[in-house]
């Protein structure tokens, strides 16, 4: 009977210590950039504090949104990562120590990585707060001026969309006679204080260097001016950019479709389409 108890004291003790094994995907995960639709930014940016997410052994957590945080529980089926959090499931997946969690299912997607990683990570550098300004969808019109080649000195109206990325911004435009999808360029800019210049892209099927390109970007509004060289056309552009929304009464010089086409989308609370259409 002794060695009996004995043997069972010893089972239970290593039942024991098998249950109380640390999950090893378990730890403190601190969000390093945040994805909202094409927009990535930092989570300052959107949130008063930090943002953290604790995955706890036996399927607890608790998560924090800046002043916000609550528990929450957790699966994982090899990489795919599933956190019930406030009732609503958020999607996700964890690998290599670094979570990319779909916040509510609502496209707002948190990037983690686990605490002794992220001390590992290179500090990123400081992006000049008028890259917040610059972010949105615009209209207006682009300019050909000076054509030394088939193309005829004209101009047309242009949309475009100014999109936060982890090196700068890109510009994406498209006129009448392409679309969002299919733009006629997207230029990356970055930026020190107050000032932005070209680093890159394309433009009208030529490569945009920085030195065929000034950008400007004051009062919310954009002015591009380069130059074009490419596939036997040769001529400068201009391009002239104000936030959807914004009226242009303060200039006779105003997209030919402002206001009848323009106008009704903006009295009629549209957002800006990925089409420009009614010419």
């Amino acid at each position: 009977m002794h060695r009996a108890a004995l043997l069972l004291a010893a089972l239970l003790l290593s039942s024991l210590s098998a249950c109380g094994e640390p999950d090893p995907n378990a730890g403190v995960y601190l969000c390093t950039e945040v994805t909202v639709g094409e927009d990535v930014v930092r989570p300052d940016e959107l949130y008063s504090g930090e943002v953290r997410l604790e995955l706890r052994s036996h399927g607890a957590g608790r998560l924090s949104l800046g002043e916000n945080e609550g528990d929450l529980r957790w699966t994982l089926e090899g990489e795919k990562l599933s956190v019930d959090f406030n009732g609503i499931s958020c999607p996700g997946r964890l690998a290599d120590g670094t979570i990319r969690l779909d916040l509510l299912g609502e496209g707002v997607v948190l990037t983690l990585v686990r605490e002794d990683l992220a001390a590992l990570l290179p500090t990123p550098t400081p992006q000049p707060e008028l890259f917040s300004r610059c972010v949105g969808e615009y209209y207006g019109w682009w300019e050909i001026e000076g054509s030394a080649g088939s193309m005829p000195d004209t101009w047309y109206d242009c949309c475009a969309s100014v999109v936060r990325t982890e090196d700068g911004l890109v510009l994406t435009l498209w006129d009448e006679q392409t679309s969002r999808m299919q733009p006629m360029g997207a230029l990356s800019l970055v930026g020190e204080g107050e000032s932005l210049r070209l680093d890159g892209g394309w433009f009208w099927y030529d490569d945009a260097a920085e030195d065929n390109c000034a950008v400007s970007f004051e009062d919310g509004r954009f002015e591009l001016n380069g130059h074009h060289d490419a596939e036997g056309e040769r001529f400068d552009w201009r391009i002239r950019l104000r936030p959807w929304g914004a009226d242009w009464e303060d200039t006779e010089e105003r997209p030919y479709s402002y206001r009848f086409w323009y106008l009704p989308l903006i009295e009629a609370g549209e957002s800006m389409p990925d089409t420009i259409s009614g010419k």
